[in-house]
């Protein structure tokens, strides 16, 4: 009895080593999966970043005396105009940075950083300056999360609460050429680069970085990567890095462009090596250094290639389609024209022949009922779903409008024509085209100059002389110095009410003077002006008189009397101030007219 008790102790000892050794390696499993997720979260929430977009201006800068300020939406003054010069990194936040002592001779100047109170702050850094985009041309060419201060002589970088997010240890730090986000740092002569995180996307090793260019609608710049260069002796050399940081091609090319046209996940590179050009899908090769020449087509998604002065067709997956036998290859529409001693072959994208073909081109349109043809000398025609011909190719250009209609010129004619009976509707204006994203259509006459609009009928809807249009997403805006009008995306006409409905007060015209009228159609300032403008976002509204402007508020009180000379037809004001914008972020509000 007793060795039975003493074997089953065993037989329970062991079960219980063997729970537990099971319950170790879960655990190791366990802690190594904790620690590989921590580990990507860190990375991840380190690589990652948003990019601020400011929608709601609250601060704009002030120009008198040849001096610059703030003001607010309000007109107040926040800080009094008394800089050299001024810049507003991030509208929406309190954070303004003036520059004054500018020294011409060394170039160099002072500078101090005010909040929305006017008081001094940042003060603990030797300096903080502004990140200017390279491409000034936005609306803010700034960094808008991020500054750079100085300490000790280096540079790091600040959010705008003025917490670092990295030590000053570079030698220099700048915004990099659309890459909003990521920053070109530089040290002993070396750059890389690091986003407004401060993690570092690529090491500093490269004597030149720039971005591709790679753009997509929804997230911008975010996904372009690096083409990174380095001076060799034999000169300099290239290779390319992704937007994660992860290198595809090292540096050992000529050249190195990314095919920006390629919007999918895989990264598609042109690289020239010993001058002979190759393309690479993100690390794979699928086209071999065998080139003199390599030309990507967007729409067919084929590389036309050049060797030896002879052209041929591959896919982009690396297949051959045509040989490299031809003198010249042109693709448009679904076809592949080659030409081979004076002889034009056609091909389909497979590269299979195509005997009797009679056009060049065959493009599609927006309705799939027609065809827009061009033959072999560059004329324009129109063909049905069936292939019927229903319009000669005997035009130098045709354009879808929409619906049954085509904008087509012929020699120095432009007008349109409904192909449902093949009439011409339009005509006799020196210019016709269709107003961008809406079934509208502009015609304009050169002398007077004459803008007519012509709904999604074809009906004239409005003719106003020396016009300007301006296209917004829900409407468009026809305005002269006298007139205003504006319409919906299919050409009706619409009132201000219809656009504005959260504003207090309205223009109105009547026996060709203008005033305002409330939500109820009251009238609050009597139709006394020759022009007016819509109160704008801020609750200011322009009032002219004798070619002379003036300014209301939302209340329909004049702040100024029409006194300011201004020559544009629709000026916008905050208060007393006039905004102007001579572009590359070259925007202040002034009242010294």
């Amino acid at each position: 009895m007793e060795k039975k008790e003493e074997k089953r102790r065993e037989k329970e000892k062991t079960k219980q080593s063997r729970k537990l050794g099971i319950l170790s390696i879960v655990i190791v499993i366990l802690i190594c999966i904790f620690i590989f997720l921590g580990l990507w979260w860190w990375q991840n929430s380190n690589t990652t970043y948003e990019i601020e977009e400011v929608t709601d201006f609250s601060y704009f800068r002030l120009y008198e005396n040849e001096k610059y300020g703030v003001i607010d939406q309000k007109a107040n003054v926040l800080v009094e105009p008394i800089y050299d010069m001024l810049i507003i990194p991030n509208p929406s936040k309190g954070v303004f940075i003036g520059y004054f002592n500018y020294n011409s001779q060394t170039g160099e100047y002072q500078t101090e950083v005010r909040n929305e109170k006017g008081e001094k702050i940042l003060t603990q850094y030797e300096q903080v300056l502004p990140l200017m985009f390279q491409d000034a041309s936005v609306e803010v060419p700034y960094e808008k999360s991020v500054l750079t201060y100085k300490e000790n002589g280096k540079y790091g970088i600040i959010n705008f609460e003025g917490k670092k997010i990295t030590k000053a240890i570079y030698d220099s730090i700048e915004s990099l050429l659309y890459k909003e986000g990521c920053l070109l740092v530089k040290q002993e002569g070396k750059y890389g680069i690091i986003n407004m995180k401060g993690k570092e996307i690529v090491k500093i090793a490269y004597d030149s970085i720039s971005a591709d260019g790679y753009y997509e609608e929804e997230t911008k710049y975010q996904k372009a990567g690096f083409i990174v260069g380095q001076k060799k002796q034999e000169g300099y050399r290239y290779g390319y890095i992704n937007f994660k940081g992860e290198q595809l091609l090292d540096v050992l090319y000529n050249e190195v462009n990314r095919i920006t046209e390629i919007t999918q996940n895989e990264v598609y590179l042109f690289a020239l090596k010993n001058g002979q050009a190759g393309i690479y899908q993100n690390k794979k090769q699928v086209i071999k250094h065998n080139y003199e020449e390599i030309e990507y087509n967007k729409q067919n998604e084929l590389f036309i290639v050049e060797k030896n002065e002879k052209q041929g067709v591959i896919s982009k997956e690396g297949k051959e389609i045509l040989k490299t036998e031809y003198d010249f290859i042109m693709i448009s529409g679904q076809n592949i024209n080659a030409e081979k001693n004076g002889i034009t072959y056609y091909f389909d994208q497979e590269g299979k022949e195509k005997k009797n073909q009679n056009n060049i081109t065959v493009l599609s349109t927006e309705n799939s009922n027609y065809f827009i043809t061009v033959n072999e000398q560059d004329q324009f025609g129109i063909m049905d779903q069936n292939q019927t011909r229903i319009l000669e190719n005997e035009y130098s250009y045709i354009e879808y409008a929409f619906g049954n209609y085509f904008i087509v010129t012929k020699g120095s004619t432009v007008s349109v024509i409904n192909m449902q009976n093949k009439e011409e509707v339009i005509s006799n204006y020196d210019v016709i085209q269709k107003v961008e994203g809406k079934n509208v259509l502009q015609a304009i006459i050169s002398n007077p100059y004459t803008i007519e609009l012509f709904n999604e009928q074809v009906e004239k809807v409005a003719s106003m002389k020396e016009a300007n249009l301006v296209v917004e997403k829900n409407n468009i805006k026809l305005y002269s110095s006298q007139e205003r009008k504006y319409f919906d995306s299919h050409g009706n006409e619409i009132q201000n009410k219809e656009i504005f409905p959260d504003l207090s007060l309205f223009a109105f015209e009547q026996n060709g003077k203008w005033g305002f009228k409330n939500q109820k159609d009251q009238v609050i300032i009597e139709p006394i002006y020759d022009m007016v403008t819509e109160l704008n976002a801020y609750g200011f509204a322009g009032i002219k008189k004798e070619d002379k402007w003036g300014v209301i508020n939302s209340n329909g009180e004049i702040i100024v009397e029409p006194t300011y000379e201004i020559e544009w037809q629709e000026p916008e004001f905050i208060g007393p101030y006039c905004k102007l914008n001579f572009g590359y972020g070259m925007v202040y509000y002034s009242k010294a007219w």
